[in-house]
């Protein structure tokens, strides 16, 4: 009887979580959409969420990849590289409360992986040798390999100018063994479809159409894996030091239906450490997300 008990609440748990609305996709960072191969490369994301039933809570999960390389890709470490080889595999779990229709508060957690484990490697080499038709790139001096925590943080508040016109700050903390950091976010987005489609999955939105975003996010960085390695031992066969504070330049476009969200976001960095060769390098984000229900 217990057995048939238990099995009743979690068919009930997941028929009410099945009712929830959902939404699944499909995000990319690349940089060759100007031509480009280097320094930021690559950032794929797998995302999923769920809107809980009460209180505007939402569940978001990120399975995301990112990738690192020097312009001099091709060469050992004994040569003029700029950046390090890196590579970033994460698996992310974020929880999202609507504190009111203008002001959004989340939290979360990260389990990661560097170094080979994160399939750095392979996977952009494939894409080079079959996609591109390019040489291997050489991942000499790659950042070694380690098992990554950390939390973080945002606070989102929007102020509407006129009816589709607003002004969008958010306030974010990460703090993790890959990266320690602050931020700001702030942007001015114009537009019918709902400010947040720019800075967080959307869910429970009536606000369709089309929108402009035009911004900038300032960060204050206090530790980055990618150019200094470990925050507690000197394993790193190439580290570079790390410039504190950064910014992106934003421009993109977006359109939201009953069931799809498009996002279409150029942006242009800042060094990360000050060998850069370039003083901004620029990089296309594309995003497709599904909504059900």
């Amino acid at each position: 009887m217990r057995a048939i008990v238990i099995l009743i609440a979690i068919l009930l748990y997941s028929v009410q979580t099945l009712m929830a609305q959902q939404y699944a996709g499909l995000s990319i960072d690349n940089d060759l959409f100007f031509g480009k191969d280097y320094y930021y490369s690559s950032g794929i994301f797998l995302k999923y969420g769920h809107k809980k039933n009460e209180n505007e809570k939402s569940i978001h999960w990120t399975l995301g990849q990112e990738i690192y390389t020097p312009i001099a890709r091709y060469d050992s470490i004994t040569t003029d590289m700029d950046y390090p080889f890196s590579g970033w595999l994460y698996l992310q779990r974020e929880v999202s409360y609507a504190i009111s229709e203008k002001s959004h508060f989340r939290w979360g957690v990260q389990l990661g992986l560097s170094g080979p484990p994160s399939l750095s490697k392979p996977i952009q080499n494939a894409y080079h040798k079959w996609i591109l038709r390019l040489p291997e790139l050489s991942w000499e001096g790659e950042q070694p390999s380690g098992l990554h925590i950390g939390v973080l943080g945002q606070y989102t508040k929007i102020t509407k100018i006129e009816a589709h016109t607003s002004f969008i700050n958010q306030v974010g903390l990460q703090l993790g063994t890959h990266h320690i950091e602050s931020s700001l976010r702030s942007g001015l987005q114009i537009g019918t479809i709902d400010p947040m489609a720019f800075y967080d999955q959307v869910l429970a939105s009536n606000s369709l159409g089309w929108g402009v975003h035009i911004g900038i996010q300032l960060k204050y960085n206090l530790h980055d894996y990618n150019l200094s390695g470990s925050l507690f031992e000197n394993s790193s066969p190439f580290i570079l030091p790390s410039i504190s504070f950064r910014n992106t330049l934003e421009i993109g476009v977006g359109r939201r239906t009953k069931q799809w969200q498009f996002l279409a976001m150029a942006k242009a960095r800042s060094h990360d450490t000050p060998g850069q060769k370039y003083k901004h390098h620029q990089v296309l984000y594309l995003s497709i997300l599904r909504v059900f229900k």
